[in-house]
């Protein structure tokens, strides 16, 4: 990751320089050249304000008693737009009067005439010290909301990357079950069709047995048929919101996963305290349904239980309803209690 660089600061500054006395402007432009990069003149405050609002300068360096407009007067109208920039008062001893208004102006910099090189330097590094200082801490900050859209961006690739791998392992494990749950229908129809042509060699088919046979097999390819419905169902797009009863929702993955486990074991039981509504898309609470179930599956399969049983529970409190998916597998360990809602955690070898 770029690291915050110090160097890449800008450390120009410009200066707006307003006296209304000529040989003092001339003179002090000079001197200010050899410590700033640029210098912008006014000979009173009416004109040192168009100069300001014209080049936005980072320090002001005014007299204050001035025609047309005096130094307080510009610095006021400076001040409701800017209340940060320096600005640097240039007086003479007898004007106490006028201090006591700078003051309340935030006027933290001042050079008594006649100015001293010394005063002046000074001035300058205290005043370029507490730009740099804020230029140092404006520079940071967008830094730091750089690296954190970069942070929050890469960060959502990867919930998308594995909201994608989890969406490819959950097809796969959808596939198996459909392949699981076909197999012995299949198998029957085999059986169906062998018998028929069996009987039809041996003796003429019946009314009866015609009847039969068209009732056993229109059964087993219905069920054929609603598999693939409810596979269709968790994939179906989703994108728009509806009302629908959770525990229609439970009950269709119920189903849907009922044959497959029962192969190892393991029973699905519904407990429905009592039903509600939701307002959002169906097919993600589908898949958050599918997802817990089938890692209960995968903890109770490794225990190799006997008994083994997932129990999920629907229940109102207040106006929310509550899901509750548990299995009599022992729980999480505790030692990993406070991990598992970490994005890339998991505890199985194959990382899904």
């Amino acid at each position: 990751m770029e690291h915050f660089d110090k160097k890449k600061i800008d450390q120009h500054l410009t200066v707006l320089y307003v006296e209304d006395q000529k040989d003092i402007l001339e003179e002090f432009v000079d001197i200010l050249s050899l410590y700033v990069d640029r210098v912008i003149t006014a000979t009173n405050g009416e004109e040192g304000l168009k100069q300001y609002q014209e080049h936005l300068p980072d320090i002001i360096i005014t007299d204050i008693q001035m025609p047309i407009m005096d130094g307080l007067e510009m610095i006021k109208k400076v001040r409701a737009n800017d209340k940060e920039i320096p600005i640097i008062v240039t007086t003479a001893y007898n004007e106490s009067s006028y201090l006591l208004d700078a003051i309340t102006l935030g006027i933290k910099y001042y050079l008594l005439k006649p100015v001293m090189m010394e005063q002046l330097q000074d001035r300058l590094e205290s005043v370029k010290k507490q730009i740099m200082q804020k230029r140092e801490l404006d520079a940071y900050h967008l830094y730091l909301e750089e690296r954190i859209e970069e942070e929050i961006a890469l960060r959502q690739a990867k919930e998308s990357l594995l909201i994608q791998q989890n969406k490819a392992a959950e097809v796969g494990e959808m596939v198996r079950i459909i392949a699981h749950q076909w197999k012995q229908p299949l198998h029957y129809l085999h059986l169906l069709v062998e018998d028929l042509g069996m009987e039809f060699s041996y003796q003429p088919l019946t009314r009866e047995y015609i009847d039969d046979f068209m009732s056993k097999g229109i059964e087993q390819i219905d069920f054929l048929g609603e598999t693939m419905d409810n596979f269709l169902a968790f994939y179906k797009s989703g994108k728009k919101e509806s009302t629908f009863r959770a525990l229609d929702v439970v009950k269709g993955v119920a189903a849907f996963l009922s044959v497959p486990f029962k192969a190892y074991g393991i029973e699905i039981h519904i407990d429905t305290k009592e039903p509600f509504v939701l307002r959002g898309r169906e097919n993600e609470l589908q898949q958050i349904i599918l997802n817990l179930i089938n890692n209960a599956k995968d903890a109770l399969i490794g225990l190799k239980k006997e008994g083994a049983r997932i129990t999920i529970t629907l229940d109102k409190e207040d106006d929310d309803g509550i899901i509750t998916v548990e299995d009599n597998g022992g729980g999480i360990a505790p030692e990993i209690m406070d991990q598992i809602f970490k994005m890339e955690f998991t505890t199985k070898e194959d990382g899904n």
